[in-house]
């Protein structure tokens, strides 16, 4: 019996390889917003305890160079904060983008595993007429065959 093979079965594998590679660029892009997501929280929760820990200096006695140090921390903070937001947006830019390239590496992938499908069946139905061919051939012989040798007419002449 005949296999199927499938003329375009490495240009599938390679469609594949690169539809893996751009599910992983895409997955990479958002384990690191998760990433900056998390330090711009951790950056907001010191903010915060920053800003408790001024207040808690200035209700009593506070020196002013400490407290300027407080200040100049909270502006850094919010420089920070500032970067990570952008950092943020920019990356959400980029995984759209990657989301594009991934969708269209998979509309490729899936086009030629859909032709590949299409071949399969049309190989399949092709086997299945020459079986049927076959059997029909064999049915035929079978039938001429057995008229021939059970008529008692023929083995009396």
């Amino acid at each position: 019996m005949k296999r199927f093979q499938f003329r375009l079965e490495t240009l599938l594998h390679h469609r594949r390889n690169i539809e893996e590679k751009e599910h992983t660029r895409f997955l990479r892009i958002q384990s690191e917003i998760l990433t900056e997501t998390d330090r711009r929280e951790k950056l907001r929760a010191q903010q915060f305890e920053t800003l408790a820990g001024l207040a808690q200096k200035q209700t009593g006695t506070f020196d002013s160079q400490e407290v300027s140090w407080f200040y100049r921390y909270l502006d850094r903070l919010v420089r920070q904060i500032e970067r990570s937001a952008e950092r943020i947006a920019a990356l959400e830019k980029e995984l759209e983008a990657q989301k594009q390239v991934m969708i269209a590496a998979m509309r490729d992938r899936k086009i030629i595993e859909n032709l590949r499908g299409k071949r399969e069946k049309e190989f399949q139905v092709s086997l299945e007429r020459e079986e049927q061919k076959f059997i029909d051939e064999m049915v035929v012989t079978r039938y001429g065959f057995g008229r021939r040798t059970n008529r008692p007419a023929d083995a009396e002449r």
